[in-house]
């Protein structure tokens, strides 16, 4: 689950215009540091935003990453929770349950053993003659919302920021391609 933050051309054309014209390797540098610019600060803000559970595993799994495409000059942002992979910093795979919750389960076939201590907060449950409880049902939740709106209230102030950052880092471009050809002249 991730913010992705699209610029469409209202506004921007000046820039895009003026952006194009340089190389493929400077737009993708500049790209790439205007979007982390414009973002920092934004992943402190996620993560006080987002539970602690038992293992704090969701809240280490914020993070933000600048995606350049390697043959198109397109330079995306991604800011949410990393999922999947072995590392301890992509443990957020829960992220979505949390954000949208979760309907009542049910079992198919066979019953669910669970551990006595976990049974009242997770889940509808009856004991056998032995003393071992079962899940016939496991309770649903509605989802937090909390990633969403704040999505929702900061996506267009980011977009603002990521123009005016934009347009220094054009012309930091437009001045590296300068440097550039004058040291291809002096050799």
């Amino acid at each position: 689950m991730a913010m992705q933050l699209g610029m469409t051309v209202d506004g921007v054309e000046d820039l895009l215009r003026r952006m194009s014209q340089l190389p493929p390797s400077i737009q993708k540098k500049y790209l790439g540091a205007a979007i982390r610019k414009a973002s920092e600060g934004e992943v402190k803000e996620v993560r006080q935003l987002t539970p602690r559970g038992p293992t704090g595993n969701l809240k280490r799994s914020v993070g933000f990453m600048v995606d350049k495409k390697k043959r198109a000059v397109t330079t995306t942002g991604v800011l949410g929770y990393r999922r999947g992979g072995g590392s301890k910093s992509k443990l957020g795979y829960h992220a979505w349950w949390i954000e949208n919750g979760v309907k009542d389960r049910v079992p198919k076939g066979a019953l669910l053993k669970i551990p006595p201590q976990a049974s009242k907060k997770y889940g509808y449950f009856e004991t056998t003659g032995g003393g071992d409880l079962f899940f016939r049902r496991v309770k649903g939740f509605a989802g937090s919302g909390k990633f969403r709106a704040w999505a929702d209230a900061n996506l267009p102030q980011i977009r603002d920021r990521l123009q005016n950052v934009l347009g220094e880092y054009v012309q930091k471009g437009i001045d590296e391609l300068d440097r550039r050809q004058i040291r291809k002249i002096g050799k």
